[in-house]
């Protein structure tokens, strides 16, 4: 039987749709890991006189600390594989706070780095790798980025492989060389400066 342009119409909508329906149940896939009411599930640390540096408020995480001291809000469960997505917006003309991705050791650095004393958003801090401090670089972060705007964070997290995504631009392709195989994941808040931020829409995927 001869092929018609109508089969083959209906051939390619299928296609568009079936790809269509793919993405839309991967989104539906990630998962809040922050309820926009409490910080249930997760913990300060250190938490002597930092406690209070995390809030809940109109379903935002507000980070603060008043006395420059620093602190990290750590959720209490472990993770090895997965993608996490946030928002972030800053009010202070200076901050350095970022995502420490399983426990101490590697993290995607928002805001200014201490040691280079510039904007490194969505680059990779690492020094346990000895490959530099922030071996894991690009300048895609700042381009992108709005300053005194709501942001949004993407990293993809599988095996040593780190991959950063800010405002929807590609950032840092970069393969960890010391990374923990599991652990929690941490909002930083960096000491010896005053500064507040705020995070919303914390969802995860695991992988």
């Amino acid at each position: 039987m001869p092929f018609r342009f109508g089969n083959l119409l209906c051939v390619l909508l299928g296609t568009t749709f079936f790809l269509l329906g793919s993405t839309s149940n991967a989104d539906d896939q990630m998962k809040d890991i922050f309820d926009g009411k409490t910080l249930d599930g997760w913990e300060v640390r250190p938490d002597k006189d930092t406690a209070e540096h995390w809030s809940v408020k109109d379903g935002v995480i507000i980070a603060e600390n008043v006395n420059k001291k620093g602190s990290n809000l750590w959720t209490k469960k472990e993770y090895t594989d997965y993608e996490i997505q946030l928002d972030y917006q800053t009010s202070s003309d200076y901050y350095d706070t970022g995502v420490m991705l399983r426990g101490d050791g590697h993290q995607v650095q928002l805001g200014i780095s201490g040691s280079l004393q510039k904007d490194m958003s969505a680059c990779v801090y690492a020094p346990k790798d000895k490959l530099g401090s922030y071996p894991g670089q690009s300048e895609k972060g700042t381009e992108v980025l709005k300053p005194g705007q709501w942001n949004h964070l993407r990293v993809v997290l599988t095996g040593k492989r780190i991959q950063t995504f800010l405002n929807g631009e590609p950032c840092v392709d970069y393969t960890g060389v010391a990374i923990n195989e599991k652990g929690p994941i941490g909002l930083q808040l960096h000491a010896n400066h005053h500064m507040k931020i705020q995070f919303k829409n914390v969802k995860l995927k695991e992988l």
